[in-house]
């Protein structure tokens, strides 16, 4: 095959280092260190290695990078960081993110493993998020908006892009905000010359006859790629799109896989090729329950108020609430449901609109009373109109006895037509991966190292979570993982 015929892939591996083509055609690259997976873990840690001294390739397998990490709003947690420090946060420390980390799990959904999370390893990764925001801005050049409130309220200990447009709450940070951190350190990799090879998808780990890791097979369209390496660090995100494994680990979310908002590479491909040379797993995992959603986008924001979920009311099958809405993610009781709806009414002319195009228990129905909206549905019409005169009540009086929802999110729905919205749960990831150390290295069952193999982010988060998830920590352990497994991994002989 001549290089006229595989322009672009000879173009790149101009640039890389030691390269060879075999008799069976097979590009041969060596290199110090090769990072899988070009979202925030993989991208931070190509960062770090190059930083470190490591030569450094990058691979992913989409045509562009940014992964999960670019469709999030892009706020990490930090609990004494430089921009705290200089905005005069009061009331912020590492120990209380990990309090109210600690806290959430006592919302966790039940089943889980109860000897997670790992509280040893919570409080050392607390302290280490600090250390990578303030990286982050000294060394990558990513901006930071003052700090300010999660979307769940609380203290200031969300660092949003301070590009990224602030939310009507003035809390957390908008919908794909995440893509300016990418920016950045797609910025600051370009200008290394770290060699980002997209749309090369790696397949094999390579080992010697000890087990150690040295290298990665991979392809770029038809062609087969070699890359020996001192390490390798997995960047490869979870498998909230993988619905083989979700019906593994979290089946009640196996038939939501199409809707996640995670990214579509999502598929757990680093922690399948590491399990494959005897990487060590866990016996459970779950999911990055995100946010209610519509069969049909156009009519997601019409569920959403300034409060996110929080003004909303949600009943099931039976025609009865069964989540407290105000809570910080609410879609694991979604999940759990065989069906369920979000209730408006028509205060707002413009979601009036848009609802009465629909009349389909599917997606959206309407009815001018309680027992006509029941119906048209398929509840229970006694059930679903004592539930919204009772929640109806519960507004008036700033009370709500059933769930204690907060007063303040008690808002009445009493203006017909009313509509139901037909929601699904959507996930941003998932809760499991293989098993690492405090250096992000990759284990074995028996707790041995193995040698040159490195995870971070969704690939390796299970000791951080049991059944429930806490705002801004995925993003600081993908960026903080991805720092320290590429430091690391830089130091492999």
């Amino acid at each position: 095959m001549s290089c006229l015929n595989k322009l672009s892939l000879c173009l790149l591996l101009s640039a890389l280092p030691a390269v060879s083509v075999t008799a069976a055609d097979i590009e041969k690259l060596n290199t110090d260190v090769v990072v899988v997976g070009g979202g925030g873990t993989g991208m931070s840690a190509a960062a770090s290695a190059h930083q470190h001294g490591a030569k450094v390739i990058l691979l992913e397998k989409l045509a562009f990078v940014g992964g999960s990490s670019a469709l999030s709003g892009g706020a990490l947690v930090g609990g004494e960081s430089n921009p705290q420090k200089r905005a005069g946060t009061k009331d912020v420390s590492n120990e209380g993110f990990v309090n109210i980390w600690l806290k959430d799990q006592d919302r966790s959904f039940p089943g889980g493993d109860e000897s997670m999370p790992k509280l040893d390893r919570m409080q050392k990764l607390a302290k280490e998020f600090n250390t990578t925001v303030n990286w982050m801005e000294s060394d990558i050049g990513h901006k930071f908006a003052v700090p300010r409130p999660f979307g769940y309220g609380g203290p200031n200990y969300a660092h949003a892009p301070a590009e990224a447009p602030i939310p009507a709450s003035g809390r957390g940070s908008a919908h794909a905000g995440g893509r300016f951190v990418i920016k950045a350190f797609k910025a600051y990799l370009d200008q290394a010359g770290v060699p980002i090879m997209t749309g090369t998808r790696a397949e094999e780990l390579i080992t010697d006859n000890k087990g150690n890791v040295i290298g990665v097979r991979a392809t770029k369209g038809k062609q087969k790629i070699e890359i020996r390496a001192k390490a390798v660090v997995l960047g490869t995100g979870g498998f909230a799109r993988n619905k083989e494994l979700l019906q593994k680990f979290v089946p009640s979310y196996a038939p939501y896989t199409d809707v996640s908002n995670a990214t579509p590479g999502a598929t757990g491909d680093g922690i399948i090729m590491a399990q494959k040379i005897g990487a060590a797993g866990f016996k459970d995992g779950w999911v990055m329950g995100i946010s209610p959603v519509s069969y049909k986008r156009e009519l997601n924001n019409t569920l959403r108020t300034k409060n996110v979920f929080k003004d909303d009311v949600f009943v099931n099958q039976d025609g009865k609430r069964f989540v407290k809405e105000d809570l910080p993610y609410i879609v694991d009781p979604i999940a759990a449901q065989k069906a369920a709806w979000a209730i408006l009414d028509s205060k707002d002319p413009a979601k009036n609109e848009l609802l009465s195009k629909y009349n389909d228990p599917e997606i959206v129905v309407h009815g001018n009373t309680w027992k006509e909206l029941a119906k048209a549905m398929g509840v229970p019409a006694a059930a679903l109109k004592s539930t919204m005169d009772q929640y109806n009540e519960a507004c008036k009086n700033k009370k709500d006895p059933a769930f204690n929802k907060m007063p303040e999110f008690l808002l009445p729905f009493d203006k017909a037509p009313f509509y139901a919205v037909r929601v699904v749960p959507s996930t941003m990831g998932t809760i499991g991966g293989l098993q690492t150390n405090d250096k992000f290295q990759v284990l074995r069952a028996d707790g041995s190292v193995i040698k040159g193999l490195y995870a971070g982010g969704e690939t390796a988060n299970r000791p951080f979570y049991r059944r429930v998830y806490t705002s801004g920590t995925g993003l600081g352990l993908a960026y903080t993982s991805g720092r320290i497994a590429g430091a690391n991994a830089a130091q492999e002989k």
